[in-house]
């Protein structure tokens, strides 16, 4: 098996992976809208339509980010970034790391609240929407890990909120974090070759 065979099957194995459930926000969007809604936990009034920010995972490794309607920098009236994400990927999506300034400072005005749903099982922030919920947190509050509960399928979308507004002109640092069973698969294969070649040369 040459390496090029041993990445399409890595890839169509990982793409087998469990399905989850799309959100979809207002007006066909991916993020709801909290237009209105009351403030809480110290938050103002509920201002953004839809997301501030989307971020698209899309196939070998793409990354692209749209800004919400309007430039929207808040989903409520003194700050607080609305994110929505969508996975185009050919797989599941089980994480990524974000930073920017002071986005996990954490209070107690999450998106959740604002739309009148529990944390999620992993959530203790208030802020992970339906599916997320942070882990490696830095130090600074600038920089972690969002996760998605049993993961996000190829073709879902969901959505989750950060402490501090984006900056439109300098947007987060975001990389895919590698996925367990294609690290494993890969390294699987990578001994497998190795293997052969030590067999060919005896």
């Amino acid at each position: 098996m040459n390496l090029r065979s041993l990445l399409m099957a890595t890839t169509m194995v990982a793409g087998a992976a469990l399905a989850g459930p799309a959100f979809a926000g207002a007006q066909g969007g991916v993020c709801p809208s909290v237009v209105g809604a009351p403030a809480t936990g110290g938050g103002g009034i509920g201002t953004a339509s839809d997301c501030n920010l989307t971020i698209t995972f899309g196939a070998n490794g793409a990354i692209s980010t749209a800004t919400g309607p309007g430039l929207q920098t808040n989903y409520e009236s003194n700050e607080d970034a609305l994110i929505g994400v969508i996975n185009n990927s050919g797989h599941t999506l089980s994480s990524f790391n974000i930073s920017g300034a002071n986005i996990f400072a954490f209070e107690t005005d999450g998106i959740d609240a604002y739309v009148g749903i529990p944390p999620n099982a992993s959530d203790t922030s208030n802020y992970g929407g339906p599916l997320g919920f942070f882990t490696g947190i830095t130090a600074g509050l600038s920089a972690g890990t969002v996760n998605f509960v049993g993961g996000l399928a190829d073709g879902a979308n969901t959505y989750f909120s950060l402490e501090e507004p984006i900056n439109i002109s300098a947007l987060p640092s975001i990389t895919p974090t590698p996925e367990p069973a294609s690290m494993a698969i890969l390294g699987a294969g990578l001994v497998g070759l190795s293997l052969l070649r030590r067999r060919r040369k005896s």
